[in-house]
């Protein structure tokens, strides 16, 4: 998950502090998350500007997320196929969300928001990347 040569681009689909459960150990934490086109990316802190604009480097097909020139995001994926689903009872955590591709057992990410709204808008902001992209995918097919 290393970075290339950086692009500054607008602000993204959807962005803010969510908490996320850990790959290995399952433990929680606040991370900065950003939704630009097909790639959900989270990193240890937000970009606080005037623009909003936000540094972008190219990972292979996707975009990843870093907080200045120079520093890597810390994660991200592209939501392509993805689906977005409710998880408190799996996760133990009110208005947490896992997203995963269908068919695959493990999920991409889990988050957790803080309201129910943030979750809805989590969820809707997603599931639209997610069908945007797989009908560019589709298109390029």
């Amino acid at each position: 998950r290393s970075g290339g040569e950086g692009e500054a681009l607008g602000p993204p689909d959807k962005a803010g502090a969510l908490g996320k459960r850990s790959d290995h150990l399952g433990q929680w934490r606040v991370r900065f998350f950003s939704l630009h086109g097909r790639t959900l990316a989270w990193s240890l802190h937000a970009i606080h500007s005037s623009t909003h604009s936000h540094l972008l480097l190219w990972i292979g097909r996707t975009l990843g997320w870093s907080r200045a020139e120079g520093e890597p995001h810390h994660g991200h994926v592209d939501v392509a196929g993805s689906r977005c689903l409710a998880a408190d009872f799996e996760t133990g955590r009110a208005f947490s969300l896992s997203v995963a591709r269908g068919g695959e057992a493990a999920p991409l990410v889990v988050v957790a928001c803080s309201t129910a709204r943030e979750r809805r808008e989590w969820r809707a902001a997603i599931e639209a990347a997610a069908r945007a992209a797989a009908e560019e995918d589709a298109e390029a097919a």
